[in-house]
């Protein structure tokens, strides 16, 4: 089995958008349409995700398997059953001819693509019952790949709360603190399947993002909230202190809300455009629960229970 490089010598910065025309096939090569493309002279074959592929009932997703985080990325191929053929051939057997797999997130039409890294394939299955473009039921190959860096994170280190405390790391409380990372990364992964860009600035690059839950980890009820991708925004780091710390919410439709405690100097100096009123695009059904929540229980009422202002003040690098 050929020796995988680690993503630190490709030309992409993971988080980071590219035109997929000039910055990407200009690069590399290979078809500028469709899902999966298979440059000629590169070896590479370039993997294309985003909600376009629901139209066609290509529905990725991430799960957890055996401790680790898997994307179930479905093939190509509009009508009729699936084949082993072209592209889906060319992910299966990417090992075998020595061709690294690049995964881009579709942010819409007309906007560019995000670099999500370098992926591994593990394995396939098929997923019969699946909607061809003419509704007609067929099977569908699904993928499923591993990140080749297990531990990326391309946000600002920060899962809107603190979860591990400062105890001795036993092997048991080393699996559990295991168990939390690997779900902290899986919520942010789906995160990215469900909001773009920050609501409050419109910056798409996750190098300047956080992942912040809308409900917080340490008050969801079960497991399948903290990891539920609806659970959270995608915010850069300023937003996201102030809608960590209750400081700002949002209304069901996107509407802005801004607490008035907060001092017109800091609304003023901080770069932000926090006029309550401002549409910052609708949500779902799903998020919508999460923020009645988040306005009954964090909004105006958080930043009162923060009482050491120095615990969360940056420390330097190298210190």
């Amino acid at each position: 089995m050929p020796r995988l490089q680690l993503p630190t010598d490709l030309p992409f910065e993971v988080g980071a958008l590219y035109h997929r025309r000039q910055q990407i096939h200009g690069l590399l090569g290979g078809q500028q349409q469709g899902g999966i493309s298979t440059p000629g002279n590169a070896p590479f074959v370039i993997l294309f995700t985003g909600e376009a592929g629901s139209q066609h009932s290509y529905w990725d997703h991430w799960e957890i398997e055996d401790g680790q985080n898997v994307f179930h990325y479905y093939g190509e191929g509009q009508s009729g059953d699936m084949q082993d053929t072209r592209g889906n051939r060319a992910i299966r057997e990417h090992l075998r001819h020595g061709r690294r797999l690049l995964m881009f997130q579709s942010l819409g039409k007309g906007q560019p693509y995000r670099f999500w890294g370098e992926f591994r394939c593990i394995g396939t299955y098929e997923h019969h019952g699946v909607p061809d473009t003419s509704g007609a039921l067929r099977k569908a190959i699904v993928f499923r790949l591993k990140p080749v860096e297990d531990d990326f994170d391309p946000f600002q280190n920060k899962v809107a709360d603190s979860i591990a405390p400062a105890i001795d790391l036993s092997a048991t409380v080393s699996q559990q603190v295991q168990e939390i990372r690997v779900k902290q990364s899986l919520f942010k992964r789906r995160l990215l399947l469900v909001e773009k860009q920050c609501r409050l600035t419109g910056v798409a690059d996750l190098r300047f993002l956080r992942a912040s839950h809308i409900k917080p980890w340490s008050k969801c009820v079960s497991g399948d909230e903290r990891v539920d991708g609806a659970n959270g925004l995608l915010l850069t780091p300023h937003a996201d202190l102030l809608f960590d710390r209750g400081w700002i919410t949002f209304e069901d439709n996107g509407t802005l809300v801004r607490s008035s405690h907060l001092p017109s100097e800091v609304a003023e100096r901080i770069g932000l455009d926090l006029t309550s009123g401002r549409r910052c695009g609708a949500f779902d059904q799903k998020q919508k629960t999460y923020l009645e929540y988040h306005r009954n229980a964090v909004f105006e009422t958080a930043f009162k229970k923060f009482d050491d202002p120095f615990s969360e003040l940056v420390t330097p690098a190298g210190y």
